[in-house]
């Protein structure tokens, strides 16, 4: 039911205050109410400035009292004032940021006579009636199509290009269906004043369409050229001392930016949208920045995997070593962090190019193995061997098996580890972390976990190998679950990588909840595991030292030998 039916008593406190604001000022004539498209109330008026009269019509929108009326030309597309939406409506005192709703369409209907009474005066000059409001960035760029963006990189180099030296470039233009954006990827003569951009990702570089765009600086006085046809502009260039050949200019005077697109086919030139460089603002805590010399190998790159990688690149993580041999399929995307662009790749190498848009300074590596799969020994060792270089090992997969090799791979190399699963259901998941000497091996941690969930005769549903590879019907989760589970674990990864101490966890399992079920009586109830301290370390075996002189012998023979085959020309000295 519209507002003036539902509220009867506040239709006629509109309408009767409307009525004694036009008894008490002639400037105000009403030409009658009725009901327009969409069921709205409206009251057809005429305003009267002197000897002109404006004619106008009120509108009550269907939010009324909670959203205000609006004021609109009746029947003359004529721009009537500097404040005025392209629509025809008066931009007036009060609009949706600052109206209450004990406010009235009487106070809406002065407002707007303020207005073109001081616009528009018997005597004197018109006045500059201030704005309520600033347009936003993104409200200037509704109605634009074509942008160049300037990032503060192209804007420093901008700032360093000299006057009367035409540059030739290369742009990057990245489609949309509402826009087309384009970035300068590269300038690339004079050779003195080359230039490439590293804020852009590698993978946007490939696949952008690449077009040829001159770049010219004028003196600060200069004026521009003009767009009145396209050989107006190229004579105008010609003056200035450059020729623009291709269908994009860029001219830069004093600190702005204009951007022109050429078209021979219409025979026109057009002075298009200019994004601004964002004002640097910090993001993150200066903690995270020693995270671009860290690296994490992600084991698994699946549903959880992939948002725990994006998250990890956000934040800052400099490398990743991605490995997994399954391909993305369209129902993974229910709750993969990829999507149909990568459909039909393999999950490692589509999560790679992912968070390298994500961080164009992040460096991947790449196996497309299973950790304990079916692999040939050399692949094996090669891919626990590139796990063992990485700062932090991430184990995606809720595998066991695999967590077990994971366990070796970290004891032996003294690395942490990171692990997480997601339960069955949406019910909530799980997250761990093991770092040398300070928790016992992932091993003896898994076995204190299961044995928490079974005294608690609660055990949940849980994957045994791994709901990515097709070996089980997956578990039921959604993406909010699993995007939780996956945001709890990245922060424990980052925390271990930052190295804090204390900790901002200070137990090393928890047991998350998300809904009911297991051990959770409601959701977002967590649950710290206790895991206890690490074992003693067993004492190493130990030879005799003849017997270590002997062993030790008998390798460096083998080392001679090796290196004879490698060098012939070499001898023994």
């Amino acid at each position: 039911m519209t507002w003036y039916f539902s509220d009867l008593a506040r239709y006629k406190s509109e309408r009767e205050g409307l009525e004694t604001l036009a008894l008490h000022n002639d400037w105000l004539i009403p030409r009658g109410w009725r009901i327009a498209d969409g069921l709205h109330l409206v009251l057809d008026a005429d305003i009267h400035v002197g000897e002109r009269v404006f004619p106008i019509f009120l509108s009550y929108p269907d939010m009324f009292p909670f959203s205000p009326p609006s004021v609109f030309p009746r029947g003359d597309n004529t721009r009537w004032s500097m404040h005025q939406f392209s629509a025809g409506e008066l931009c007036l005192e009060y609009g949706p940021d600052n109206w209450t709703p004990e406010m009235t369409g009487a106070q809406v209907m002065e407002s707007a006579h303020r207005l073109l009474w001081a616009e528009n005066p018997t005597e004197g000059e018109p006045a500059i009636v201030p704005s309520r409001h600033m347009d936003t960035l993104g409200q200037r760029l509704r109605g634009t199509y074509t942008r160049l963006l300037v990032t503060r990189e192209l804007a420093a180099y901008f700032a360093t290009v000299p006057a009367d030296v035409a540059l030739t470039g290369n742009l990057l233009m990245c489609y949309h269906t509402k826009s087309s954006t384009y970035l300068l990827n590269n300038v690339t003569a004079p050779s003195e004043l080359a230039w490439t951009i590293t804020g852009v990702p590698k993978p946007l570089v490939d696949e952008a369409r690449d077009r040829s765009v001159v770049i010219f600086r004028i003196e600060k006085e200069a004026v521009l050229p003009s767009t009145e046809n396209l050989a107006t502009f190229k004579a105008a260039c010609a003056g200035m001392g450059f020729t623009p050949d291709d269908s994009f200019v860029i001219i830069l005077r004093g600190t702005e930016t204009y951007f022109y697109v050429l078209w021979e086919k219409e025979q026109t030139a057009g002075l298009r949208t200019v994004v601004p460089a964002q004002a640097f603002h910090a993001r993150l805590d200066t903690a995270h920045d020693g995270l671009k010399g860290k690296s994490v190998a992600l084991i698994g790159c699946g549903s959880l995997g992939s948002k725990v990688g994006t998250t990890l690149a956000r934040g800052g993580v400099g490398r990743f070593f991605f490995a997994d041999d399954d391909i993305l399929f369209p129902d993974n995307f229910v709750r993969h962090d990829l999507d149909w662009r990568d459909v039909g790749s393999h999950k490692a190498d589509a999560l790679a190019r992912r968070v390298r848009l994500v961080n164009p300074a992040t460096v991947t590596e790449i196996l497309r193995a299973r950790l304990g799969g079916q692999e040939s020994s050399t692949s094996a060792e090669t891919l626990m061997n590139l796990i063992g270089d990485c700062d932090l090992i991430f184990d995606a997969t809720a595998n066991p098996d695999i967590l077990n090799l994971t366990s070796a791979i970290a004891a032996m190399r003294k690395k942490p580890v990171v692990w997480a699963e997601v339960f069955g259901g949406g019910i909530g998941g799980l997250i761990a972390r093991c770092r040398p000497g300070v928790e016992p091996s992932p091993q003896h941690m898994r076995r204190a976990i299961e044995n928490w969930f079974e005294e608690q005769n609660a055990t949940p549903v849980r994957s045994r190998r791994g709901y990515e590879t097709g070996e089980q019907a997956p578990l039921i989760a959604d993406d909010a679950d699993v995007s939780a589970i996956a945001a709890h674990a990245a922060r424990l990864a980052i925390d271990v990588l930052i190295g804090r101490e204390p900790s901002l966890f200070p137990h090393s399992v928890y047991a998350i909840g998300l809904g009911v079920g297991s051990v959770f009586d409601q959701p977002f109830k967590t649950f710290p595991i206790e895991v206890g301290a690490p074992p003693q370390a067993e004492a190493a075996a130990e030879l005799w030292p003849e017997e270590s002189g002997a062993e030790a012998a008998r390798l460096i023979e083998l080392l001679k030998v090796r290196a004879d085959e490698a060098s012939p020309a070499v001898k023994d000295s």
